[in-house]
């Protein structure tokens, strides 16, 4: 009884944020008790979208036996969302860093497009969802699966969309409704990645773009800059391709209109190895090697659910960058670890720019690495008068 009068309290200010969206993408490996948890603040999504379907060799999606038990999870805590937020819309995303293995592939016919394209709108139907997010990662430059990439996914990715728009147009036909199309693509200023999207070719076939506005920072990286830069980091040398703001201007130079842009935050946060503190002693735009966090293991990655195991504590200095968009990151001399994240003054920042562009609102990366006072999301909210 105490869940329900709270999401009634929680919907009486409404779903939306900062443009008409706020999603998050709804992870399916989850556990139940985080996926409960992340449920409290579903009334208040637009859209959540469940990540993800993969695609076989044979060229149709499905999903994971390993994920769908999360799924279901995610499947009931939509009827309680939608029983408050009547307007809260699920999803489906195909691919995933991991998860866009055969889709280039695929991608390379008529008929293996059409495949994948009838395969994904069956399970979309299945789950009673309203669209699908096409989250190839990456036409051309390859991501996890180089050896399937080539030249002619540029033109693929732009096949594979405009013909999802087809059949999304005739099945909501049929269907008597409206069903989305997306993307996820990163949000840079051109680059190598963006090499392999045509947007001016694909734009016109989506709803809108999900930017990937993080990972500017990583264990790859050779120079430690801030994972998910508002505006350009001082003295690093890619800060004019890793940044959000120079990417909102690349976006719209290829034609998206910003009612399209949709602006990714991340819920987690990375840890930079092997970094020297430099002439102001905070290890900011200084050489790196490696992600941080050796003694954690891992890829140097942590939720904000697990910051307050470093904010405050012994050796953990905390530094914020005015320029970069009031970034804060944490430096450890003695351990030589850097932690860029965002936090409730970043996000107001990022929220303030999405109003100042006009742009279509807010994707989260994603709702379940929120600490359990759901600091983030509510921050979120705050800084737009909800």
């Amino acid at each position: 009884m105490r869940n329900a009068v709270l999401l009634g309290l929680l919907a009486l200010s409404g779903p939306v944020l900062a443009g008409d969206k706020l999603i998050s993408y709804l992870p399916t490996w989850k556990d139940e008790a985080s996926i409960a948890k992340a449920g409290e603040r579903l009334p208040q999504l637009s859209h959540g979208i469940l990540s993800f379907v993969e695609v076989n060799e044979a060229g149709e999606a499905f999903i994971p036996a390993g994920t769908r038990a999360g799924a279901k999870v995610w499947q009931a805590q939509f009827t309680a969302a939608k029983k408050v937020n009547p307007d809260f819309t699920c999803m489906w995303a195909i691919g995933g860093w991991t998860g866009s293995k055969n889709i280039a592939k695929t991608a390379r016919t008529e008929a293996g497009r059409a495949k994948l394209i009838a395969s994904s709108i069956a399970i979309m139907r299945d789950w009673q969802c309203g669209g699908l997010d096409l989250d190839w990662e990456h036409p051309v430059t390859g991501g996890d699966f180089a050896a399937d990439a080539s030249p002619a996914d540029l033109q693929n990715w732009v096949s594979l969309l405009r013909e999802f728009r087809t059949a999304l147009d005739a099945a909501g036909k049929a269907d008597k409704r409206k069903y989305v199309l997306t993307a996820a693509v990163p949000a840079l200023n051109g680059g190598w990645v963006l090499q392999g999207y045509d947007l001016k070719g694909a734009l016109p076939s989506l709803d809108w773009v999900n930017l990937m506005a993080y990972d500017y920072a990583g264990g790859w990286s050779k120079t430690t800059t801030l994972q998910a830069a508002l505006h350009p980091v001082p003295g690093d040398p890619d800060g004019q391709v890793l940044a959000i703001s120079k990417a909102i201007d690349y976006y719209k130079s290829q034609g998206a209109k910003p009612e399209q842009l949709v602006l990714g935050v991340p819920f987690y946060g990375r840890a930079l190895g092997n970094v020297a503190p430099g002439p102001k002693g905070d290890g900011l735009a200084q050489p790196m090697s490696g992600p941080g966090l050796k003694n954690a293991g891992g890829d140097g990655s942590f939720a904000y659910a697990e910051l307050g195991n470093y904010l405050g504590k012994e050796g953990w200095k905390l530094y914020r960058s005015k320029e970069a968009g009031n970034a804060p990151y944490l430096y450890n001399a003695a351990s030589k670890d850097l932690l860029t994240y965002d936090d409730p003054e970043s996000l107001a920042e990022k929220v303030k720019f999405v109003k100042a562009q006009k742009l279509g609102g807010v994707m989260i990366w994603e709702i379940t690495q929120d600490d359990a006072q759901h600091t983030l999301f509510d921050a979120l909210r705050k800084a737009n008068g909800k």
